[in-house]
């Protein structure tokens, strides 16, 4: 059930009224959040109910096996094996038919023998229920005082309806402090209008128009457009992922203020990035952190081993978590060898700045800070061109695809046609409003906490008609559903 669908309009117009009821009775108000949880997920993919309650009783008891009182080599059999099975569910649903591939490539294929393998349907969102319930049972092993939660909390954190499809991936002891006291406050009811709004136009209006208009053609047909189609199209799909993703973040965050949670800010204009580093701390927040904390630190992090490989392997295994393909592996790679090139970079720097503070030298003296505008406009180019030429491997549907694309962008005299002046207009606008948008959402804000309830009402009946106006005929589905 998308957030932008009718059927969650009225959903969630049920779920306010009860939260609004039930939101001071602790006793009550956990079991009546994890019904609607389910409800939503269960109007959506009613089958895979069962596997959110495996993914939660496994991390629970997990968590309940991981007290101070289990000893050390116990407790390392408990995570490893819940680490184990968790990932194998997430194996079995995201890279069964890689494997079969696999097999079929060698001459072991199972089809036409004794018996056929079912296909595979993939469970909207398992991915991110699947590291937030790891996260539960990761934490407990680190810190066995932890409080052990009820098996309803954490059932009611795994499948929290806001974020079960697509995140921000959330943590249990910030999740599980505000599920005691889940009481919005004036001035996030007004954000969350703010964030609703602004999620609406970056999905419906301009994302979608980018799809269909311009991204879809390119990468299906490469050779029927020329140079200025292409690198349209690869800004254009730069900008839809950017739009459709944070949009669908900016609407979990709207709808989790509503009911008095905050599930944090998962993009924080991360096209304004300098380095590769710096956008992996603006894009995907909550992902880039999962990833950093549970697998680049116990790799070693920047205190064990190769920094440089384990940035490397961590950025690999990211892109592998997004599918069994080979391009995802591409696009991960290329981001890890990028990451570990910026921190070699900033390693030379800093020992560079520690000899120049050495010698005792003036600032007019030190060539690194000569034209800083310029180096960061220059820095910030580089690094809007890198992240945009590893879209293309993301966003292709075959590594043969990407390589026409890759290869279109740099053939100038090629014939075809050109991209629309309006997608150049969105990807101005994008990259604008990643550096207004603070601005624009206080503003925003602002205005509305002064308006009457029916003022309020009208404001956003306005703006929803334009929006929906602005899109095309139906919505199409989150870029990271399929994730």
């Amino acid at each position: 059930m998308p957030f932008t669908s009718l059927d969650f309009a009225l959903f969630f117009g049920i779920v306010l009224v009860v939260n609004w009821r039930l939101r001071n009775n602790p006793r009550v108000y956990p079991p009546t959040l994890l019904v609607f949880n389910l409800v939503f997920y269960g109007m959506g993919a009613p089958k895979f109910l069962p596997l959110l309650l495996v993914v939660a009783f496994l991390n629970w008891n997990a968590a309940r096996l991981l007290g101070p009182e289990t000893q050390g080599g116990l407790r390392k059999l408990v995570i490893a094996l819940d680490v184990t099975l968790n990932l194998a569910i997430l194996a079995f649903f995201k890279y069964f038919d890689f494997i079969l591939i696999t097999l079929e490539d060698l001459g072991m294929s199972l089809h036409g023998g004794l018996f056929s393998l079912p296909e595979i349907v993939y469970p909207v969102g398992l991915s991110f229920f699947t590291f937030q319930g790891l996260s539960l049972a990761i934490d407990k092993y680190r810190d066995p005082e932890l409080e052990t939660p009820s098996f309803l909390r954490t059932f009611v954190f795994v499948s929290f309806f806001p974020t079960v499809l697509s995140g921000p991936i959330q943590r249990f002891a910030p999740f599980d402090a505000q599920l005691s006291d889940p009481k919005p406050k004036p001035t996030d009811c007004s954000l969350a209008i703010t964030l609703i709004l602004t999620g609406l136009f970056k999905k419906v209006a301009l994302s979608s128009y980018l799809s269909e208009q311009v991204v879809r053609g390119v990468f299906q047909m490469p050779d029927q457009y020329s140079f200025l189609g292409v690198l349209g199209a690869v800004y254009g799909y730069g900008a839809q992922i950017y739009l459709d993703f944070s949009g669908y973040s900016d609407l979990a965050q709207g709808v989790g203020l509503l009911i008095g949670f905050d599930v944090g800010e998962n993009f924080n204009s991360p096209y304004l990035a300098t380095n590769i580093r710096d956008f992996w701390r603006r894009w995907h927040i909550s992902l880039s952190s999962w990833l950093r904390d549970y697998l680049y630190f116990p790799l070693g992090g920047s205190r064990k081993g190769s920094t440089s490989l384990n940035l490397i392997i961590t950025q690999t295994l990211g892109g592998l978590w997004h599918g069994a393909h080979l391009r995802y592996v591409l696009w991960g790679l290329g981001h890890g060898i990028l990451l570990a090139v910026t921190h070699l970079r900033l390693a030379a720097k800093k020992r560079r700045e520690k000899a120049m503070d050495a010698l005792n030298l003036k600032s007019w003296q030190r060539p690194e800070r000569s034209h800083p505008r310029l180096k960061a406009f220059l820095a910030f180019l580089l690094t809007f061109h890198a992240v945009h030429l590893l879209w293309i491997p993301f966003r292709a549907d075959t590594t043969e695809r990407a390589w026409e694309v890759f290869t279109a962008i740099f053939d100038f005299s090629r014939p075809g046609e050109g991209t629309p002046l309006l997608a150049w207009l969105i990807v101005l606008l994008t990259i604008f409003g990643q550096w207004a948008g603070k601005e624009i959402k206080a503003l925003m804000t602002a205005f509305q906490s002064r308006l009457s309830l029916p003022a309020l009402s009208l404001w956003c009946a306005f703006w929803v008609i334009m929006i929906l106006r602005l899109g095309p005929d139906g919505v199409l589905p989150f870029i990271y559903f399929q994730y």
